[in-house]
């Protein structure tokens, strides 16, 4: 889906960014302009590195690998392991690949295949979960997370307001109502759940920040 022009707001996070240092994410982002993969924007990166900085999680849930950009992202910023899910098999071996050339491979476990199957096979508590996988999904997802999330665990989630439609910035495209709605009952199911204080933040396509209560 093509994202709206970004606003003066975005243009000038992203102008105020340090440049990428970090050669093996370089990489990765060559490859990805190269083949027109989509990523995290910078601004929701340099969120994403910020949060698992100050949190230093020892396990981190990921659903969605697509090629490991935000799986670096993560692992450079703490020493945790990271447990990764991605559905889409070329994607997958791409990721694989490139955590093995960065020499992230003994802090990863990735799996192929759907997440709805694989995370209700989880045990133990996450202390970072990032969720950037199918959007209509997340509502679908959310109680498992909560059971798998420890106290004063952080879920991050990306992409919720959608390019605007779900906050009605912009008209939303209808072809797109499915996905908009999921957004919207999820946002309202984990803000309003006693269990979580949560943030609805517009960094980038939007992220929905969740700190699991006491």
């Amino acid at each position: 889906m093509p994202f709206k022009t970004p606003g003066a707001n975005s243009i000038y996070i992203r102008s105020v960014l340090p440049p990428e240092r970090d050669d093996n994410i370089l990489r990765i982002l060559e490859y990805a302009d190269k083949n027109i993969i989509p990523v995290l924007l910078p601004e929701t990166a340099a969120f994403l590195r910020q949060m698992v900085y100050i949190k230093q999680p020892k396990k981190i849930l990921e659903i969605g690998t697509a090629i490991g950009y935000s799986s670096h992202v993560i692992l450079g910023a703490c020493k945790g392991h990271l447990y990764t899910i991605e559905a889409e098999e070329s994607s997958y071996k791409k990721a694989n690949e490139f955590f093995e050339a960065s020499g992230y491979k003994d802090r990863v476990t990735a799996y192929l295949g759907d997440a709805n199957e694989i995370i209700p096979l989880f045990s133990g508590e996450f202390d970072f979960i990032f969720m950037d996988g199918p959007k209509t999904r997340y509502i679908q997802y959310l109680p498992y997370l909560k059971r798998m999330l420890a106290i004063d665990g952080i879920l991050l989630c990306d992409n919720v307001l959608f390019n605007g439609m779900v906050s009605g910035e912009t008209e939303m495209i209808k072809k797109k109502a499915t996905i908009v709605n999921a957004l919207d009952i999820f946002i309202r199911a984990v803000s309003q759940d006693d269990d979580f204080m949560t943030s609805v933040l517009p960094v980038g396509d939007g992220v929905s920040l969740s700190i699991r209560r006491h």
